[in-house]
């Protein structure tokens, strides 16, 4: 574009930002508006700016405490009230305030892997000793990354000084160590504004200065004092949303704390000073984001009711074009957040480093917040932090930022605690001990321990993470497990008969592992293992039936190839998302029986496993789940029939079968296919029907010898269907079933059940 129409097509906008600028100057009545804390009854402060800014009231200063904080900070920025109310109700603010990571930045490949532990202990941190409660219920990382993405491009274009913000704001934030109130003027704009929200407990507190910064609301929650000592204005607006002095009958530590710090600033704005607005929102919680425009509305409302009022204490008026033109022009001052360099401390020389290299070995030149959030989650996932915060600190030469990341590094010992207790003989007892640190690369150790009435597991692990392109891992795995099977389900811990089958399982695994994408992984393994089957076989001799027991032992190698992706929502009970898995797997070794020590063998095949599942969601309380999965493989049926059967591949549609030995539900080959229907009973309860079919390609049949045979393609088809109750606890899963199946070891089956059942590895 020709300079000259440049100058001549901002001259205008150059000429209406300077007659806003003098004309503010120059107006004799100033206008100051304070808004204070109250969670998300705070909202409702957006409903009112939206009021004063349709009847063209100026606002020519902000100071706010705690979510007061927050909208005052945003209008600060520029942000106009429909801008606010999106941000507010986006998917992004959301994860944020709940600690999670934004699923857009999530890797799958990184998650830890599922396990029954229903909590845990840190024992020996290196900076906090033992800790049995964490210092925050939400997860500060994602909400570090948020604030300094949403608020360092504005704290650069004002230079840290908060009076060269579109408004000229304060904040206050609570200053526990030294027990004072701390009043923000300048620095970085996301830091003041996130240390002034951090409610106690639930949010971790910003380390300033060698001080923990905590709630504003703690030390003076609606900030007319700050008002007129920092601005002086000529009439001051004051809305507070606290929750006037009572008595609380409400147990909940959430709710105490809030009536605590939030207490109504009724008597601190005077009648002389300016108008005060009191807005009850008794009926909404601290925490009751999801109610955003009925907060909001209820502000206009009020602040529409009160305009008379308003008026006529506030003479000066602003016209809305004035104003959007003077927004607009501060808005095309503010930089664009874009990064050329990364700084880290906090941590070791060797942990600096590793935490650099997420960032500097994906990015040879600049990078901009989207490649910024993806390394930063992506090295926050695997939970080796306590905390990361970042700050962007501008280069005016070059206008772009320093990413300054100070990491706290979780370097402990942590025990677990868990299991599975059900009516049936599936219950176990979990404990999980686990060491992580970090140093040049990542490195986890753990062991797993089931111990139960049928099973019992122990599993060894050893996990290395590399700061590579794509997020790999080098894992080994070694796994003990034995494993007794009934006849039938058994309930409440009965036993009348011997068991069936005792299986037992010895093995080595090495994993290396990569991630083509956030929401899959490849995995390629090799291992050796050994598996041992104890199992009674029926004979007649002179008309008797006697019960021999056997045993069939099998020395195995494997090498194989898998994909995994996820996106499910829930592992134990989905209602969206999908799931998706296949595994090549070749197996080699010998085989050998003590019922016919000639009866030796030498065995090889190959196995292909895949399985799908889809949630798709009816409505706000219906969802809809499909399930189909494969198994297909070259192994030879063997000759005898307890064998053949101890050999094929089992289908355990439920945790409650893992127990069973059904001759029914086993092939070398299968397809499974169901409707999982759910409904969902408010935020914490699930009614789920399941309907599965089981087809053998061939089911196993045996003659008068005891010998196996196959029988016709898909000539046997078993179904299989549960109605499962579940109720969410914060702590465990809580389910009582009922199930039918077809086979000879189903009919009708009741029971009840506490916790996640997920058991150690297999071999094959």
């Amino acid at each position: 574009m020709n300079p000259l129409k440049t100058v001549l097509l901002l001259l205008p906008m150059l000429l209406a930002s300077g007659a806003l600028s003098s004309a503010a100057a120059d107006r004799p009545q100033s206008v100051g508006l304070v808004l204070s804390g109250g969670g998300a009854k705070g909202i409702a402060h957006i409903g009112v700016i939206k009021a004063l800014e349709e009847n063209d009231i100026p606002i020519d200063y902000i100071s706010g405490t705690s979510m007061g904080a927050i909208v005052g900070g945003l209008y600060a920025a520029g942000y106009t009230t429909d801008e606010m109310m999106e941000l507010i109700k986006s998917q992004e603010f959301t994860d944020a305030a709940a600690g999670q990571i934004d699923r857009r930045y999530s890797y799958y490949f990184l998650r830890d892997d599922r396990s029954p532990n229903l909590f845990s202990i840190t024992l020996g941190d290196k900076t906090s000793g033992t800790s049995l409660l964490p210092s925050s219920v939400i997860n500060p990382i994602p909400m570090n990354f948020e604030f300094m993405a949403l608020f360092s491009p504005f704290t650069a274009q004002c230079g840290g000084d908060f009076n060269k913000l579109f408004v000229p704001f304060r904040c206050v934030a609570s200053d526990v160590t030294n027990k004072r109130k701390v009043v923000w003027r300048q620095g970085s704009l996301g830091m003041a504004i996130r240390s002034s929200m951090s409610f106690p407990l639930v949010f971790h507190p910003v380390d300033y200065d060698g001080a923990l910064l905590y709630d504003g609301g703690i030390y003076d929650n609606f900030p007319v004092q700050v008002m007129t000592t920092e601005f002086a204005p000529s009439i001051i607006i004051g809305v507070d949303v606290s929750t006037p002095d009572s008595v609380s009958s409400n147990p909940d530590m959430v709710t105490q704390l809030s009536e605590m710090i939030t207490q109504p600033g009724r008597g601190k704005l005077t009648p002389e000073q300016g108008v005060y607005m009191h807005i009850n929102l008794s009926q909404f919680g601290l925490l009751d984001f999801d109610k955003a425009d009925r907060i909001s509305t209820i502000g206009y409302k009020k602040a529409m009711q009160m305009m008379d009022s308003i008026k006529g204490r506030v003479t000066a008026r602003i016209p809305a074009e004035a104003r959007r033109l003077r927004r607009s022009m501060f808005k095309s001052r503010t930089p664009y957040l874009r990064f050329d360099s990364v700084e880290v401390s906090g941590a070791s020389p060797g942990q600096n480093g590793y935490i650099r290299s997420f960032f500097t070995h994906f990015h040879t030149d600049t990078f901009g917040v989207a490649s910024a959030a993806s390394s930063y989650y992506r090295l926050a996932a695997p939970g080796k932090f306590r905390n990361l915060d970042p700050t962007a600190l501008y280069n005016d030469s070059t206008g772009l930022f320093t990413l300054d990341l100070k990491a706290s590094v979780k370097d402990n010992f942590t025990v677990g605690f868990g299991g599975y207790v059900s009516t049936t003989t599936s219950s176990t007892l979990y404990f999980s001990g686990a060491y992580k640190t970090l140093s040049y690369n990542s490195l986890s150790l753990g062991l797993s321990v089931w111990a139960g009435q049928s099973y019992l597991a122990g599993v060894l692990r050893s996990k290395v993470s590399f700061a590579t392109p794509l997020p790999s891992a080098l894992m080994l795995e070694v796994v003990g497990t034995r494993h007794k099977f009934y006849d039938s389900e058994r309930l409440f811990f009965e036993e009348s008969q011997p068991s069936y089958v005792t299986s037992s399982e010895a093995f080595a695994k090495l994993d290396y592992g990569f991630a083509p994408s956030r929401r899959g992984r490849i995995d390629v393994w090799a291992g050796i293992g050994y598996l041992g089957d104890k199992y009674y076989q029926s004979i007649v001799v002179s008309d008797v039936v006697r019960m021999h027991r056997a045993n069939m032992r099998q020395t195995l190698a494997q090498v194989g190839l898998g994909y995994k992706a996820c996106t499910l929502n829930n592992n134990a009970y989905p209602t969206e998302g999908a799931e998706y898995s296949a595994a090549l797997t070749g197996v080699t070794g010998r085989r050998w029986a003590s019922l016919d020590p000639s009866d030796k063998q030498h065995r090889t095949w190959a196995q292909l496993t895949a399985a799908a599942r889809k949630y798709f969601p009816l409505g706000r309380y219906l969802a809809l789940g499909t399930e189909v999965s494969a198994y297909l493989s070259t192994r030879k049926l063997l000759r005898d029939y307890d064998q053949a059967l101890l050999d094929a591949s089992a289908f355990v549609p439920t945790p409650t079968s893992f127990d069973t030995f059904d001759p029914s539900l086993r092939a070398n080959n299968y397809l499974t296919a169901g409707l999982v229907p759910v409904w969902k009973i408010g935020s914490m309860m699930q009614l789920r029907a399941s309907c599965q079919a089981f087809m053998p390609y061939r089911p196993i049949y045996r003659d008068g010898s005891n010998h196996a045979f196959y029988g016709d393609r898909f000539s046997k088809i078993e179904f299989f269907g549960e109605l499962t109750g579940v109720l969410a606890l914060p702590f465990a899963n809580v389910s009582a079933f009922g199930h039918y199946s077809t086979s000879a070891a189903g009919g009708w089956h009741f029971g009840l059940s506490l916790g996640v059942f997920i058991p150690a590895p297999k071999f094959l």
